[in-house]
Order: structure tokens, then C-alpha cells, then sequence
């Protein structure tokens, strides 16, 4: 763990609390804690070895969200998806092992620390991924600009599967050909589309709203 010299408050705490733990602690000059994480660390920052979760740990459970990203590449967008995804109770966020950013410390910044508690799966495929999704249960919705129905609560099930595509070109086809159904945001105004991680916030509250009530009658 490195502690800036002078660094005070939080980061002073954080340092004690690190050496009474055992954790080994190496002073270092103001800034370089920012240099060498790559974020701006407020006085301290410590390497830690991100353990990703095991979706199929996630598919048997009778109800819930799951959240899959085709091709998010911007770090702040995935940890301001999982920050919204921990605040609607999803159970777990599955991003692709290529063409996409993997957890880094960027996006557990821009998480607000929700990428320490909402399980992120590292899929080698994701349309397999979502196939095993779909065996165990899940509906699969993609979000899809050109979609002709709305999103809207589903009468489908407990078990819900969100797919969200890249920043630019939205879902690959072969994903979106995969999704049991295409859905878009309904847009009210001039604009033609929303940032990738305000599209999921708005999503993953919305279909919440068919997990809790559909799992309310099982």
C-alpha cells in the first residue's frame, strides 16, 4: 500500500488502520500515489488482485437481474453501469474477456466502490454466456435504439437478462439475434439516443420492476 507524505485525514486513517492490520505501507511523495494508480487516489492507493465472479454461481437462483455488456469500452461508463446496477439490486454484471474494459481502478473510481460489491462475470463469449442464461430461466431483453417495442415491465418471468451494446455501435448482431426480445428507451425529445450507463440506469430500474413482482408470486 503507498501513503503520500503529508497526505492527511482520510488517508492518514487509512494508513494507521492498514499498519495495525499488518499491511505493509511504503511512504511516498505527494502525486505519486495518482501517478502510479493512474487515478486521482487522494493520498493513498494499494494493488489489490480483482477476483471476478463465476456467472453460473448466479443462473439457479429463482429470481433476479442480469446485466450483460456487449463491448463497453469506456472505464467510466462500466463503474457508473455497476454503481447502477448495485442500486437496483441486480445480482450480478457479466462483461466480455475482449472488446471491452476490464475492472481496473478507473472503473471501480467511477463506481463509487460498487465494483467491490456487485460480482462482475468475465465471459470468453458472451452470446454462450447469455445462451446459458437463457437455459436456466432468463428472458433476455436487448436494448436497441431502432427497437420498435418500449421498454417496459415484462410478463415473462422473475428471472430477467438485460443486454446494453457498445458506447457507439450499440449490440453486435449476433447478439442481438441472441435476445429473446429488442426493446428501446422511449425518447421524448430532439435527442436520437443516451449515454450507454444512463440507458442501463434507466433499464435496470425499469425491469426491477417485473423481478419484484413476478418473483412476489412464487
Amino acid at each position: 500500500m503507498l501513503l503520500e507524505q503529508g497526505a492527511g485525514g482520510r488517508a492518514d486513517r487509512l494508513g494507521d488502520e492498514a499498519r495495525r492490520l499488518g499491511v505493509a505501507l511504503s511512504m511516498v511523495s505527494l502525486g505519486e500515489a495518482d501517478h502510479l494508480s493512474g487515478v486521482r487516489a487522494q493520498g493513498i492507493a494499494a494493488e489489490i488482485s480483482y477476483q471476478y465472479a463465476d456467472l453460473h454461481d448466479y443462473l439457479m437462483a429463482d429470481s433476479g437481474l442480469l446485466v450483460f455488456l456487449d463491448g463497453i469500452e469506456d472505464p467510466h461508463n462500466l463503474g457508473a453501469i455497476i454503481r447502477s446496477c448495485e442500486a437496483a439490486g441486480a445480482m450480478a454484471v457479466v462483461i466480455p474477456s475482449r472488446r471491452s474494459v476490464s475492472v481496473t481502478a478507473a472503473v471501480a473510481r467511477a463506481s463509487a466502490g460498487a465494483a467491490m460489491r456487485v460480482p462482475v462475470c468475465l465471459a470468453g463469449n458472451l452470446v454462450q454466456a447469455m445462451e446459458s442464461a437463457r437455459k436456466a430461466g432468463f428472458w433476455l431483453v436487448g436494448l436497441a435504439a431502432g427497437a420498435q417495442r418500449e421498454l417496459s415491465p415484462s410478463e415473462e418471468g422473475a428471472k430477467m437478462g438485460l443486454i446494453v451494446g457498445s458506447e457507439g455501435a450499440g449490440l453486435r448482431r449476433l447478439v442481438a439475434e441472441n435476445c429473446d426480445e429488442l426493446a428501446s428507451i422511449p425518447m421524448l425529445g430532439g435527442g436520437e439516443s443516451l449515454n450507454a450507463s444512463v440507458a442501463t440506469a434507466l433499464a435496470v430500474y425499469r425491469l426491477r420492476e417485473t423481478v419484484l413482482y413476478r418473483s412476489s408470486d412464487c
